[in-house]
């Protein structure tokens, strides 16, 4: 009996072992994943006259970010290649570039991927909006007024009503389709050259058309496939208590009235 529970202990611990191995392997192999892409490559040699580019034409090819040129094409922008014709002869397994595409149609439709929803958003401030390309990558900040009421100790006094202004992130990011100068909006007579089309879920298409009656909602550019900063919690909240924290500890600096020589 003496020897059995060591014996349990020990299975018990190796069992626990082999566990947390298996976590950290498992975490480690997501993490080296969120450092590739998929993207479009010629499944075999496409010549500038061979016509337009046929499903079986083209493959995914997994790249490291790092290496990802400028043009790629992403693959859940598949569609948007083809029924195209290219503009120089792609050897097997290289990329299809942006620039190796001969009059890609300007429907919007073509370039929405699998399971995504193009919507069209303005922002409260758009001077970011004329530097923006479709393409580009994009975080969305919300700024909101939160309303709380504040009771009184005293009874005899009201409750007082408080505003709390906080900026927060929505979508740390999201890829745009098209913006307000673009050919394919220009046809439309009622969307401004502040509008731009993203691309989202389903879910997350919902939640930006109430948030834009809700919240006044601001861009920020983000370098193509930029694995970092992904999740709303990586970048946190500013509210009223983080300007009272950035004042701590700071002298009050008084301005002299111009006497001094």
């Amino acid at each position: 009996m003496k020897n059995v529970v060591p014996l349990i202990m020990a299975v018990v611990l190796g069992l626990a072992a082999v566990y947390g191995v298996t976590r950290l392997i498992s975490s480690n192999a997501a993490e080296e994943e969120k450092k590739f892409v998929n993207v479009v490559a010629a499944a075999r040699d496409i010549v500038y006259k061979d016509g337009e580019i046929k499903d079986s034409w083209i493959k995914k090819k997994r790249v490291e970010i790092s290496s990802l040129p400028a043009k790629a094409i992403l693959w859940k922008q598949a569609n948007m290649v083809i029924g195209q014709t290219v503009t120089r002869t792609v050897a097997r397994n290289d990329y299809i570039l942006t620039s190796d595409i001969s009059g890609v149609d300007v429907r919007l439709a073509n370039a929405v991927g699998a399971g995504e929803w193009a919507v069209p958003v303005s922002f409260a401030d758009s001077k970011l909006v004329k530097f923006l390309k479709p393409g580009d990558e994009i975080a969305i900040m919300c700024a909101s007024s939160i309303k709380k009421v504040v009771s009184s100790r005293d009874q005899s006094l009201k409750s007082t009503e408080v505003k709390q202004d906080t900026m927060s992130v929505l979508f740390p990011c999201v890829r745009i389709l098209d913006v307000g100068r673009g050919d394919a909006l220009r046809r439309s007579e009622d969307v401004s050259g502040e509008t731009i089309i993203l691309a989202l879920t389903p879910r997350q298409a919902m939640t930006i058309v109430a948030a834009q009656r809700e919240m006044d909602l601001y861009p920020a550019l983000r370098r193509a496939n930029d694995a970092n900063a992904l999740r709303r919690r990586d970048v946190g909240m500013v509210d009223e208590k983080t300007f009272q924290e950035l004042k701590q500890n700071l002298e009050t600096v008084v301005l002299p009235d111009g006497t001094e020589k």
